[in-house]
């Protein structure tokens, strides 16, 4: 897999305080960590290059370009985790995972849904129940995402994760029973309207009957 370059520089400064300043100036605070080093590195990065690179290409191996002021240096590494901010959908945290090219990785990958079904064109509803699955190979082996193609769907059927064609090396994590995405049947407004109809009946009657208890006990 290609690797992205990212520039990120070393910060010595911590705290609540100091990444408000960061964010403030498009600075975006991360860590660098892995078994293999003794300590974390603490990193700074322009928030319009890692958004950048988190809407391309998420998943794959970058290639950490590190300046510490005097000198800089390569890490290889992925994206762990990205906090975003509940309110405003702003980066406020990378976590980024030093990697070397001989040991597996645990990531979540997107499932790319390609196809219209034949369920849906006779009216059936898809729903999407599972965005992402969990898989394991080396770093060299991380897809972008894993395609599947869902127009042979028919009316009551269903798309499971252990149904997905995986690239080679690559090995599920995800309970393979988990459905990824399903087309229910079509719901009629008529039997809507009928149950609604049925419900408004039977709260009638019984207001009805309460209503006439009431009275003989007066």
């Amino acid at each position: 897999m290609e690797k992205t370059k990212l520039r990120v520089e070393l910060r010595s400064d911590k705290g609540k305080e100091v990444n408000k300043k960061f964010r403030r100036k498009g600075i975006i605070p991360g860590v660098l960590y892995s078994p293999h080093d003794k300590k974390n590195l603490l990193l700074k990065v322009k928030n319009e290059n890692l958004s950048k690179l988190i809407y391309h290409k998420r998943h794959g191996i970058i290639n950490l370009e590190i300046n510490d002021g005097e000198k800089k240096s390569d890490r290889l590494a992925i994206i762990k985790d990205v906090q975003y901010n509940s309110l405003k959908k702003q980066i406020v945290h990378v976590d980024f995972y030093g990697v070397t090219l001989k040991e597996k990785l645990t990531v979540e990958v997107g499932v790319e849904l390609t196809g219209e079904p034949v369920g849906v064109k006779e009216g059936g509803i898809l729903e999407l129940e599972l965005r992402e699955v969990e898989i394991e190979c080396l770093p060299s082996q991380i897809p972008e995402s894993i395609k599947a193609d869902i127009s042979h769907l028919k009316i009551n059927d269903h798309l499971t994760a252990g149904e997905l064609d995986l690239p080679k090396g690559v090995e599920l994590l995800t309970e393979p029973d988990r459905i990824i995405a399903s087309v229910h049947p079509p719901t009629k407004v008529e039997e809507v309207a009928k149950e609604e109809e049925e419900v408004e009946e039977e709260v009638a009657e019984e207001a009805e009957e309460r209503a006439e208890e009431k009275a003989k006990e007066e």
